[in-house]
């Protein structure tokens, strides 16, 4: 049978859909992606730039770490009521210039931050990282799929992250898991400091220029999190058309009219044809990578708010 002569059923519209998915999130390249990966660097930077700049030196001036290794001297135990000192990796500042009100900077890495850190990683060994972005646009509940799910990535994320990085991500708690030793993996963006019970009761003063760097600061934790989130955005929405034609197609041909490449990505060349799709292999899907960049360029020059014309199978997208 004709490739583009073949009729589709329920089955084969949901193979149909995985593979679409599948070549969306891994096969196509999209400027959103470029987009988290300056988000990546550029968190990154700044926060280095902002230790450097603006925490070490403050803190150097109002906790020497001479000081606070003396005070550390007389800590009776682990326990936190038992000590005269904390390792924090989590400040206050308020201004100086302005009536502000103090703000809270972090240095450990939220579960957010650390899906989009790794995001890349995380795609290349099978999982989708922005599942959570997912659930929570589409407000669906919290299955035990999800749960499955997560904790397939969290511990891939354990094995996969960079010891410091993996180190924050642990120390998002709050005060949970701090270890006595200044050394540990997350000794790069952690001081000593007084235990006077909370970053809040350690609020400091600091000048327009540290005021200034730590906005921007805050202004990279954001952006990283919210370029993670039109990523998804971007790719859910060109899965949805697809899905759409797909569920309203007849025939392969009314596919074929928006999904030009479909052929190079599933094979239909099977004696099981009347009862599944036959997905071709890995080596066949690497040559799509070209096509497919090529094909998504061209959509996006495309002009928006353009009518699709109706193809003779009855039905229609408009974009």
């Amino acid at each position: 049978m004709e490739a583009n002569k073949l009729r589709l059923n329920q089955q084969k519209r949901q193979l149909l859909k995985r593979e679409w998915s599948n070549t969306v999130w891994n096969k196509t390249p999209m400027e959103v992606e470029d987009n988290l990966k300056l988000a990546i660097e550029n968190y990154r930077t700044i926060k280095q730039q902002t230790w450097d700049n603006v925490i070490t030196p403050i803190m150097d001036k109002k906790f020497p770490i001479e000081d606070m290794e003396i005070l550390a001297k007389y800590d009776r135990g682990a326990s936190h009521y038992s000590r005269f000192t904390e390792i924090d990796q989590c400040f206050y500042f308020k201004p100086t210039h302005t009536d502000s009100s103090e703000s809270q900077y972090k240095w450990t890495i939220s579960e957010k931050e650390m899906k989009a850190l790794y995001h890349f990683d995380l795609q290349e060994k099978g999982h989708q990282a922005t599942l959570d972005v997912e659930y929570d646009e589409t407000k669906r509940d919290h299955n035990p799929h999800y749960h499955e799910k997560i904790n397939a990535m969290e511990e891939e994320l354990n094995s996969i992250s960079a010891g410091l990085d993996r180190g924050l991500w642990l120390h998002s708690g709050g005060y949970r898991n701090r270890s006595r030793d200044y050394n540990d993996d997350v000794s790069a963006f952690s001081r000593i400091v007084p235990n006077s019970g909370g970053c809040h009761s350690r609020t400091m003063m600091c000048g327009e220029t540290h005021w200034e760097q730590l906005k921007m600061y805050a202004k990279a934790q954001s952006s990283l999190t919210n370029a993670h989130r039109e990523l998804w955005q971007m790719k859910y929405e060109l899965i949805k058309d697809m899905n759409s034609i797909i569920d309203q197609a007849k025939f392969l041909s009314d596919v074929k009219e928006y999904w030009q490449d479909v052929e190079e990505c599933v094979s239909f060349d099977t004696s099981e044809i009347s009862r599944e799709l036959s997905i071709v292999s890995d080596d066949t899907k690497e040559r799509l990578k070209h096509s497919l960049a090529v094909r998504q360029t061209a959509r996006e020059q495309q002009p928006k708010e353009v009518e699709v014309a109706i193809p003779t199978q009855g039905f229609a997208m408009v974009n």
